[in-house]
């Protein structure tokens, strides 16, 4: 046997026993989080055997957690706080409690995401407690929460009416109490309930004939810092009565409850919500036919308190034509502002890239793609994310005194702002990501007369909005707004004036009310910082049948990756290790070949 003929063999060995060694690490369950030791669990008098969680039924990765604090007590001895989880699977997540570098506590919230936590401590000065929530199963932490409880006697002399359980930093009570000019002090944590969502607002005595002029009787806000306005305008917060709701489109009864969570530091506002609305409403065709009902979400958007107007332009103008790049374009079929009870606002296009509400009352027939939106001019995409395509007064509705979403009337456009017409200016639906309000239907004319307010875009000759955005012009000075469907005036929020957004119906000719909510930004917005995520369009803006995902969203709704499979390193390896020897054996046969 020559040279050549033994170091065949050798790669023939070679290679089957690296065969061999792969199929018996195929034969091993790797565990990619090892459980813990007993040893490791010393401090711990009741010992747990902590066995690796079942991967999820749906086998995708989930957002890290988000928590968010919605009360905190101290009586100088004992510091009472509660707060919730946003996450999909709560049950799954362990809340970690540390105090002076140390770990003094863990626990898991209830399934709805809620959670309590009590600690006993004589401590003085700045008792700072750091929270943290992790999910094991995906390795996924959140972000820190500071609560900072001020035990110092000068800052209990000075706190507001909350007392010490005010002082904490990095939620949103103490640190904003000083810019609402001066009248926070019975608004601040009680009124917050949405009552300025009945489109009267708080100003309906002094505003009856529609043009006085002099200040409103509720309320009013400085307009160079948003933070307590915001806190008060918000529905579903912790101290409100929340009602619970119905999705008219399953058969069941069912008691869904929205939730609301905001804190805020000297600049911006954080917005967490799990998205579902305030008032009964309808999932349509996504659940219908999908099954894709309408399901609690894990949102959280970054808004800044105090807007400053876009002056730099050179913007891309795509979604936005008529702006001519002076703004920051709105998503067409995306996210591009919260209402006040935490459920997105989407541009107007349906996902073939229609116009939706105009589609919705017949203007055209869209034959590419079912779509249907409800009595609230809204509807579930894939994934049970329920959102708004245009304003149909639902936000306003009072449960607790029998009203429900069939009380108001939406088969056409002409008499959907009727609906809320007290002779007052309506109140504040939602925020835009650049930070101004988006008030409804009515507000002030250029005399101070309460008047629907109209759009300015309108129809180009010859088209219906089948292609969406693409079949409107702006025509300055045809409704009430300008190119964002925005103008600066007052409110009685703010009656010394505010840049705001209005929702509509109709534009200056009766027509069709496109963009319905806004369609720019007339403030500086940055939507990579928790707004405008185009993922949250799936199943409407991209998917299966649509079109491809935006850049960063590849594997499925909210960039969620599907059929995730751990893969032993070793495999890989081995594997690589197979193949070497394969070409180091089909070299052998060359060398052979050529030889002989």
């Amino acid at each position: 046997m020559n040279k050549d003929a033994i170091w065949g063999v050798l790669v023939l060995i070679l290679v089957a026993s690296l065969a061999a060694a792969v199929i018996d690490r195929d034969g091993t369950n790797v565990n990619p989080e090892p459980s813990v030791n007993e040893e490791d669990s010393e401090e711990s008098e009741e010992q747990t055997v902590n066995l690796p969680m079942p991967i999820h039924d749906d086998g995708h990765l989930h957002p890290a957690p988000v928590l968010s604090l919605i009360s905190a007590e101290d009586d100088g001895a004992v510091i009472s706080l509660s707060g919730f989880v946003i996450h999909s699977h709560p049950s799954e997540i362990l809340v970690d409690v540390v105090f002076e570098e140390e770990s003094i506590a863990q626990f898991a919230p209830d399934p709805s995401g809620l959670w309590n936590f009590t600690v006993t401590t004589d401590a003085s000065g700045v008792v700072s407690l750091n929270f943290t929530a992790a999910h094991g199963l995906e390795n996924t932490t959140s972000e820190a929460m500071v609560v900072d409880m001020d035990r110092t006697e000068e800052e209990q002399g000075s706190t507001d009416e909350g007392g010490a359980n005010e002082t904490q930093g990095n939620t949103s009570t103490g640190n904003s109490s000083d810019n609402s000019t001066g009248n926070q002090t019975d608004n601040g944590t009680d009124d917050n309930t949405g009552n300025e969502t009945d489109n009267g607002t708080d100003d309906g005595a002094n505003n009856g004939t529609g043009n006085e002029t002099q200040p409103p009787a509720g309320p009013t806000y400085n307009a160079s810092d948003l933070g307590q306005f915001w806190l008060d305008m918000f529905m579903c917060q912790s101290n409100d009565v929340v009602v619970p709701t119905d999705d008219l489109t399953t058969s069941a009864i069912e008691e869904h409850e929205c939730m609301v969570s905001i804190t805020m530091n000297e600049t911006h506002l954080t917005i967490t919500s799990n998205g579902l609305p305030n008032h009964d409403f309808e999932s349509t065709l996504a659940c219908s036919q999908g099954g894709d009902c309408t399901a609690a979400q894990t949102y959280e958007w970054v808004i800044p308190r105090s807007p400053v107007n876009e002056t730099t332009g050179g913007h891309d103008a795509s979604n936005c034509p008529s702006a001519n790049g002076a703004y920051t374009c709105a998503s067409e079929r995306s996210d591009i502002a919260i209402a006040v009870n935490g459920v997105p606002f989407f541009g107007p296009e349906d996902g073939p890239g229609g116009d939706a509400v105009a589609s919705h009352h017949g203007v055209f027939e869209e034959d590419r793609q079912p779509i249907e939106m409800g009595v609230c001019h809204g509807h579930a995409a894939q994934g049970g994310t329920y959102h708004y395509h245009a304003d149909a007064n639902c936000l306003h509705w009072h449960a607790e005194v029998g009203e429900t979403i069939l009380d108001y009337d939406n088969s056409a456009p002409s008499v959907v702002a009727g609906n809320t017409d007290t002779g007052n200016h309506s109140g504040v639906i939602g925020v835009a990501f650049d930070g101004y309000p988006i008030y409804g239907f009515w507000g002030y004319d250029a005399d101070m007369s309460v008047v629907e307010m109209t759009s300015s875009y309108r129809l180009k000759a010859g088209e219906t909005g089948y292609n969406g955005i693409d079949d409107y012009e702006y025509i300055e000075g045809l409704g009430d707004l300008d190119v964002c469907n925005g103008h600066f005036g007052p409110t009685p929020d703010f009656p010394d004036g505010i840049y705001h957004y209005h929702s509509t119906m109709l534009n200056g000719e009766g027509d069709m009310g496109f963009p319905y909510f806004l369609i720019c930004y007339h403030g500086e917005v940055d939507l990579g910082n928790g707004g405008g995520a185009d993922c949250s369009g799936f199943g409407e803006t991209w998917g299966p049948g649509i079109g491809p995902p935006p850049e960063g969203c590849e594997g499925g709704p909210n960039g969620q990756l599907e059929d995730v499979q751990v893969i032993s390193p070793a495999t890989i390896f081995s594997t690589a290790w197979l193949w070497f020897g394969l070409l180091a054996m089909l070299a052998v046969r060359w060398r052979l070949t050529n030889k002989a």
